[in-house]
């Protein structure tokens, strides 16, 4: 796959994830909007797209660059690949947590933890976007 078309789809993935973001916070931070069914549709979702994302980025980004690296790249994209495998897991452990919770009855222990997770992808796709694409264009 060509670097431009990997970027293309980098960014598509990216884009999806944030789009998935941006519809569910609301229901988290307006009173009125609050609605736990479309919480839980965006929460498997997000688990959807972020694992697409991740298999895409292992499978054409991480992989073949690490096969053909230099020692001092494959540093960086070990790195960049650990933290990629780290949120996944954080997610996961986030799903399976509040899946089978009455997140209604819990909302003021959910309502801080899913926005706590929102920012912490929102922070991982920022600095995926600098230095994957980066790494990308090199």
């Amino acid at each position: 796959m060509s670097r431009d078309r990997t970027l293309a789809r980098l960014a598509d993935h990216q884009r999806e994830i944030l789009t998935i973001l941006n519809g569910a916070e609301p229901f988290l931070t307006e009173p009125p909007k609050r609605d736990v069914a479309a919480l839980a549709r965006a929460r498997w979702a997000l688990m959807r797209a972020l694992t697409g994302y991740q298999l895409f980025k292992h499978r054409e980004v991480f992989d073949p660059l690490l096969a053909k690296a230099r020692p001092a790249d494959a540093y960086n994209l070990v790195r960049m690949k650990r933290a990629c495998t780290e949120l996944g897991d954080a997610f996961r452990s986030y799903v399976q947590r509040w899946s089978g919770a009455d997140v209604e009855a819990q909302w003021t222990e959910y309502q801080p933890a899913a926005l706590a997770m929102i920012a912490r992808i929102r922070e991982h796709i920022a600095r995926e976007q600098e230095e994957v694409g980066k790494v990308l264009r090199a």
